[in-house]
């Protein structure tokens, strides 16, 4: 009882008074754990758990609190795990399926996630936590309508859901409706002003409305309220918010933080801290540890950088998609011009370019939707035994997605910048769509890269190593495209944007064939939303700091 009220010190007492009684209490176990969980000790409540599994391997309550205890530490497959045991002792029992949905989401075995999660409610209909999981993969797969779907659902079915009313409103955000969408967190606030999450989402959606000022008063209510909230941090940081209280503070913190993606965040969010006011070596130091915790939790997940890998992926790509192959697929895709692909290494530029075009009334921006990685699983051998009545399904579906809200524009951006590795299937697919190849100093995109905490994987960014050879990859790539391809590619160089803004903005809405816009020059004050981590940087008028950033930090890097 004193655990569901959230008494977690009295609990931990009366439980440890149970275990001097009774030892061998799995049930005594399992709740000292869940007392602990609840103090923030998470090495001692999972032993405690792993003590109650082990006296009873029957007990469910015991292996979900245990594979929740190992989720929140980053060990996936261990969650996993207890989670498939949970499901045997009581395959009636919705919630180790609901909760399997989560990790195999995080895992990226969306398919399986998705099963998990209709699964759970299958079996139980009104169990809300399913729908908001389900919505949750739903909205990693790219399917952003049908994930405010569920997440409406599971709000329909307990009014006081507060993480999927902040799901939902996030939904809203992605589907670009800011007014409903701020109206969503609001909402979230206002029933519970100390929900720190959702202070951070408000404020990433009045910073993409234009509303720099409210976005960091909203940051601050987060770190108010939940101070090791690195995503917020991180945001305060990207707007030169941070002072001298807020490093000492943020220093404070990672003294006594856990191992985990907000602690992660606390490193970058310093790191900025001290970059910001010219401590190179400082700011090293810390975007190596936030780094290097970093790809511990990504290669705990099962997500690490596969450098062998991606070598072979593109000598494959290279050996498969040719001339002559994509010469046979000339009369396969659909004749429209509607979708541009803006590629090149991330950090690049290709924000930068999407919001120039999605400025403009006949253009538009869809962000990096990530739709093509799914369309053709076995790329690239699969594209050259594309029959036209396929391409021609796989194009539709990809147009629908691409314009979905944006159906009146005559161009819209997919600025996902690994389609780079897929342009033989964008060619197969949109013979007549226009490419735009975005290009920045070797050094500034590499440490940009590093500087940077991805929302989403990206574990090659976890090491400048890595982030060289992803480089010589896509160069590589590169070379063998404007060999093979018959696709429009134009070149973009972020330093040539940033001395000419007009002339190459021109340039590239010469290219689309879209007549000359000025609103093109005022991106920052589009008011479109950005789900990327230049989030900050569009919100401003155009630049020159980020053009040789890399310098300050040249005897760092080698």
């Amino acid at each position: 009882m004193l655990n569901l009220c959230g008494r977690g010190a009295e609990a931990e007492a009366a439980s440890r008074h149970l275990v001097d009684l009774m030892p061998d209490s799995a049930e005594a176990h399992n709740n000292l754990a869940v007392a602990l969980e609840l103090q923030g000790r998470i090495a001692e409540a999972e032993e405690a758990g792993r003590k109650a599994v082990e006296l009873n391997p029957d007990f469910l309550e015991a292996h979900i609190n245990l594979g929740n205890l190992c989720f929140r530490r980053g060990d996936l497959d261990a969650a996993s795990d207890l989670y498939q045991r949970a499901a045997e002792i009581d395959p009636q029992n919705p919630m180790p399926f609901g909760n399997l949905g989560v990790v195999f989401r995080r895992q990226g075995h969306l398919e399986d996630a998705e099963a998990c999660c209709r699964h759970a409610i299958s079996l139980k209909a009104d169990y809300a936590e399913a729908h908001d999981a389900l919505g949750n993969v739903l909205a990693a797969q790219g399917d952003m309508t049908g994930a405010v779907g569920a997440f409406r659902r599971a709000v329909e079915l307990r009014d006081g859901y507060l993480e999927a009313r902040a799901n939902l409103a996030a939904g809203l955000f992605k589907l670009g409706d800011l007014a409903a969408s701020e109206q969503a967190y609001r909402a979230c606030v206002a029933r519970y002003d100390a929900f720190a999450g959702a202070w951070a989402g408000l404020g990433t959606v009045l910073l993409a409305a234009g509303k720099t000022d409210d976005a960091v008063g909203a940051f601050r209510k987060a770190v108010e309220h939940q101070e090791s909230l690195g995503d917020a941090w991180v945001n305060l940081a990207a707007a030169g918010a941070l002072t001298a209280d807020d490093e000492k503070a943020l220093a404070g913190l990672l003294i006594r933080a856990e191992d985990g993606e907000q602690t992660a965040q606390l490193w970058f969010a310093l790191a900025a801290a001290a970059e910001g006011r010219g401590d190179a070596a400082a700011a090293f130091d810390s975007y190596r540890k936030g780094n290097a915790l970093r790809r511990r939790l990504l290669e705990a997940s099962g997500r690490g950088f596969d450098g062998e890998g991606l070598d072979q992926r593109v000598t494959a790509i290279i050996g498969t998609v040719g001339r002559d192959g994509l010469a046979k697929l000339a009369a396969a895709g659909d004749p429209s011009e509607v979708p541009v692909f803006v590629v090149g290494m991330p950090r690049s530029g290709t924000t930068l370019v999407e919001q120039i075009i999605s400025a403009h009334p006949q253009g538009a921006g869809a962000g990096e939707i990530d739709v093509l990685a799914g369309l053709l699983p076995d790329y690239p051998d699969g594209l050259l035994n594309l029959a036209p009545t396929e391409a021609r399904d796989l194009a539709a579906a990809y147009l629908s997605r691409l314009t979905a809200g944006r159906e009146g524009a005559l161009r819209v951006v997919d600025k996902t910048p690994f389609n780079l590795f897929r342009l033989g299937l964008v060619q197969a697919l949109f013979p007549r769509a226009r490419v735009i190849h975005c290009l920045r100093d070797a050094d500034d995109t590499a440490f940009s890269c590093f500087a940077t905490n991805f929302a989403e994987g990206h574990g090659w960014s976890t090491d400048l190593g890595d982030i060289a050879r992803v480089q010589a990859a896509a160069d590589r790539l590169m070379v063998h495209w404007k060999q093979v391809l018959d696709l429009p590619v134009l070149e973009v160089s972020y330093e040539a944007l940033v001395a000419g803004q007009e002339a190459e903005s021109r340039r590239i809405l010469d290219f689309l064939g879209l007549p000359w816009d000025p609103a093109c020059l005022d991106f920052h004050k589009s008011g479109g939303a950005v789900l990327t981590a230049s989030n900050w940087q569009v919100r401003k008028p155009l630049y020159k700091n980020a053009v040789g950033r890399a310098r300050a930090f040249k005897p760092l890097i080698g």
